[in-house]
């Protein structure tokens, strides 16, 4: 049986603090009230592979009718979003993503390979993701059909 582990002292503004010295005397300057959270994707990181998966499959839906366009308003570019809705959706198709593949261009810019399956045929579709101030955005999308010209 093993036993429980003593917990660590509360320190909520732990190494968010330091010593000023004013006026000959040594004050406490307290920081921010809470720690930022770290922005999804940055330089150097990459683009994560689940990340692309998920909006890959929001704009699947989004171009089948299955979702509204304003869902991912805030994972694609402008100009996508702005596409999006004026293009008709696919009607009687459901998209299951099977594979992805993707390939860094830049470090802020990544191109991804995506083989998507309706019911009887395999779709190629081609995405490309930038590093905005907020994170990853589609900013290109295309459903290749297979054997049209």
């Amino acid at each position: 049986m093993q036993g429980l582990l003593p917990l660590r002292e509360y320190e909520p503004l732990r190494d968010l603090h330091r010593f000023v010295e004013v006026g000959g005397q040594l004050t406490l300057e307290l920081g921010a009230a809470r720690v930022p959270r770290p922005r999804r994707g940055r330089p150097g990181e990459g683009l994560p592979t689940g990340h692309a998966r998920s909006v890959v499959n929001a704009i699947l839906e989004v171009r089948t009718g299955r979702r509204p366009v304003s869902q991912v308003q805030g994972l694609v570019g402008a100009q996508l979003y702005a596409q999006l809705g004026l293009w008709r959706p696919l009607r009687n198709v459901r998209f299951t993503v099977k594979s992805l593949r993707s390939c860094a261009i830049t470090p802020t810019s990544y191109e991804v390979g995506v083989t998507a399956t309706t019911g009887t045929r395999t779709h190629a579709v081609m995405a490309r993701f930038e590093l905005a101030g907020s994170g990853w955005r589609c900013v290109f999308f295309e459903i290749i059909r297979l054997g049209a010209r």
